[in-house]
């Protein structure tokens, strides 16, 4: 399941208008349509619609709207129209046309050495 589909039982939401100071931690999935500012630390998927400030380690991230902060995820995706702003350590990465990450990219990868590759 990507953070494109959160589906779990244990489902958060927090709405447009609403602004969430602190830490934010669980197993389950969270949408954020509102504000959230501080960490967040989930075992399933985070999706931003409003805007997350602080640092976010989740098992899948998709970004609608903005998040300012570092980012360690399985997976994360930037949508059309989303924004990332903060260090990115993960799995799986996908940027959509009009989507945006400005920071460093580190893609937690073992890839295939070519032949005459050092080992």
């Amino acid at each position: 399941m990507s953070a494109r589909e959160v589906t779990s039982d244990a489902v958060g939401y927090v709405g447009p208008g609403l602004v969430v100071r602190g830490r934010v931690s669980g197993d389950g999935d969270l949408r954020c349509d509102g504000t959230l500012e501080g960490s967040v630390a989930l075992e399933g998927a985070l999706v931003v619609g409003g805007r997350v400030v602080g640092p976010v380690r989740a098992r899948a991230v998709a970004v609608e709207g903005r998040l300012e902060g570092a980012v360690t995820a399985g997976e994360l995706n930037v949508l059309a129209g989303g924004r990332l702003v903060g260090d990115v350590r993960a799995t799986r990465i996908g940027l959509d046309d009009g989507g945006s990450i400005q920071g460093t990219v580190d893609m937690d990868v073992d890839l295939p050495l070519g032949e005459g590759d050092a080992r």
